[in-house]
């Protein structure tokens, strides 16, 4: 999680509206991480993984938060079982 926050944090490419959402949504994943079995927990961060990839898909090809959904989401959805 810290990585990819890291990502949106330095990403150029988003707008602070976009940078400010896609940091909720990590910050959504992180709390969901703590019981990753929890349905409810496996429901919030599909939900999150969603919105980061709706931002990222409207970002230039090359930006560190598209590596990072690309990298980084095939781990977290092993984390969540989805």
């Amino acid at each position: 999680m810290n990585q990819l926050r890291e990502f949106i944090v330095t990403d150029l490419a988003l707008s602070d509206e976009d940078r400010a959402d896609a940091l909720q949504q990590v910050q959504a994943l992180a709390e969901a991480g703590k019981n990753p079995n929890d349905g409810n927990m496996k429901k919030l961060a599909r939900g999150a993984m969603r919105m980061l990839r709706g931002i990222a898909d409207e970002l230039p090809a090359a930006t560190q938060l598209i590596e990072a959904v690309g990298t980084l989401f095939p781990a977290i959805a092993i984390l969540f079982g989805l």
